[in-house]
């Protein structure tokens, strides 16, 4: 029992870095029942909340910003590199994406900021950081398997 709750009580650090404009990050910080959740940041001021959701057999990976009363929600598309991941495909497995844009996400931004450099480098590629691992906790090296942190 002890070890279960330790594994969900685990937090995530699940950092995403435009790869334009370096200071606009998305860091993802809790898993949710069906998102996970965080905050956008530029030159680590928040800019709001941000969720994303992996795809399923009715919807796209998506994601969606929430900032006082404005809700903005878009696709995400996912790439293992160069390469376009997507669910029917088997060349690439989910959890070797590394780079995601995130559709309409700069245009919608743009209705409510002038902010040129988050505007910039919300329009590109992010690079997902290694502990994503396409949405799950990267197993922890520990001696014996109860101490697995897993989801």
């Amino acid at each position: 029992m002890i070890s279960f709750l330790s594994e969900v009580l685990q937090p995530i650090n699940c950092v995403l870095i435009s790869e334009d404009v370096p200071t606009i990050t998305i860091v993802l910080s809790e898993r949710r029942e069906n998102s996970l959740k965080g905050k956008i940041f530029n030159d680590k001021k928040i800019k709001g909340i941000f969720y994303t959701r992996k795809p399923n057999k009715e919807n796209s990976a998506s994601w969606s910003f929430e900032s006082s009363n404005i809700n903005f929600s878009g696709e995400i598309i996912l790439f293992k590199n160069q390469e376009l991941w997507h669910p029917y495909q088997n060349k690439i497995k989910a959890n070797e994406v590394n780079r995601a844009l995130f559709s309409n996400l700069s245009l919608k931004l743009s209705k409510i900021t002038n902010d040129i450099h988050l505007l910039k480098g919300a329009s590109g590629f992010f690079k997902i950081g290694s502990q994503c691992n396409g949405g799950k906790i990267k197993k922890a090296s520990h001696k014996n398997k109860k101490d697995l942190f897993t989801f």
